[in-house]
């Protein structure tokens, strides 16, 4: 099991682009929609406005019908420092203050971070410290860092 921290994150804005699916649909590269997000994210990337950070990459996992097994929508994009218009064909989702229980993915991508993932699903699975809450979770990559990819997962 990877180590994890636990931090307390203030609230923050994202601008990307969406997709609603399920890990279901994910593992089967015929439905899968995250691989063609990314795509699009990087056809949009310089049309976000006031970037904190033109390094930082967000993906956030936010609009849960219930647990890891249900819907969820997933946002690419970055963290912006102000309230800006939404570029048409974009939107914002706020990443809210929260305590998060964050889990480090290291290797090739996205290899390493799937097995986070699963790593986190089974801890969750078994008998946790900690409850996840399923409002929103987070990865954050820093392009400066191409082999690591920090996951944030809101915790009750």
């Amino acid at each position: 099991m990877p180590t994890q921290t636990i931090v307390t994150v203030p609230s923050s804005t994202v601008i990307g682009v969406t997709a609603r699916t399920t890990n279901r649909a994910e593992a089967d590269p015929s439905t899968a929609r995250i691989p063609a997000l990314w795509r699009r994210f990087f056809e949009i990337e310089p049309a976000i406005p006031n970037r904190t950070d033109p390094n930082v990459v967000i993906a956030a996992y936010t609009a849960y019908e219930s647990d890891h097994t249900g819907e969820y929508s997933l946002v690419v994009g970055a963290e912006v420092n102000s309230p800006a218009e939404v570029p048409e064909g974009l939107v914002r989702v706020i990443l809210p203050s929260a305590r998060y229980l964050v889990f480090t993915a290291e290797g090739a991508m996205p290899d390493a971070l799937i097995r986070t993932w699963m790593d986190i699903w089974r801890y969750f699975s078994e008998a946790a410290l900690h409850r996840r809450a399923y409002t929103t979770d987070f990865e954050r990559y820093d392009k400066r860092q191409p082999a690591r990819a920090d996951v944030y997962v809101a915790i009750d």
